[in-house]
């Protein structure tokens, strides 16, 4: 499995698949068929749910390829600084809407950035550590760009 996948191929698989298994097409089948068209209904959920959004999927290949859930990587010094300086930034412009907007920009940008190495480390170089490490960068970046909408949020409803 890629980290690259075609994500319209992939909702049309799923649409098509759960038309098949739904456990709407089963009202009157037997106690039995209910109960595994609700199991295979929810698995297929489950995976459709990870491979649609990029963050769990690079989860779960690092996963499956690492053999291990657990999280030994550890971020640069240079990337832990930069979290400093955005925080940081985020605080100081944090009543200012245009500010945030520009700065939300850099960070999709960021986040843009890394999901395009991430790509390349998973699909071409299949190198897990360095995925892994690319992967909790990209989480920061994700959890900082929900605080930037947050602040924005925050500022349009005052």
């Amino acid at each position: 499995m890629q980290f690259n996948i075609d994500l319209d191929r992939l909702q049309k698989s799923y649409r098509i698949i759960q038309a098949e298994i739904h456990p709407d097409k089963f009202v009157s089948a037997s106690q039995i068929e209910k109960n595994q068209s609700l199991i295979k209904s929810t698995e297929v959920n489950d995976a459709y749910q990870t491979l649609k959004n990029p963050i769990k999927r690079a989860r779960y290949l690092i996963k499956i390829n690492l053999k291990s859930e657990e999280n030994n990587s550890t971020l640069p010094p240079s990337f832990l600084m930069q979290q400093m300086e955005w925080e940081e930034h985020l605080e100081s412009i944090s009543e200012q809407k245009s500010e945030l907007e520009k700065f939300r920009l850099l960070i999709n940008g960021e986040y843009q950035k890394n999901l395009s190495n991430l790509e390349s480390v998973c699909d071409t170089d299949k190198n897990w550590d360095g995925a892994m490490e690319i992967l909790n960068e990209i989480q920061f970046i994700d959890k900082l760009n929900y605080k930037i909408i947050q602040q924005i949020n925050l500022i349009e409803t005052k």
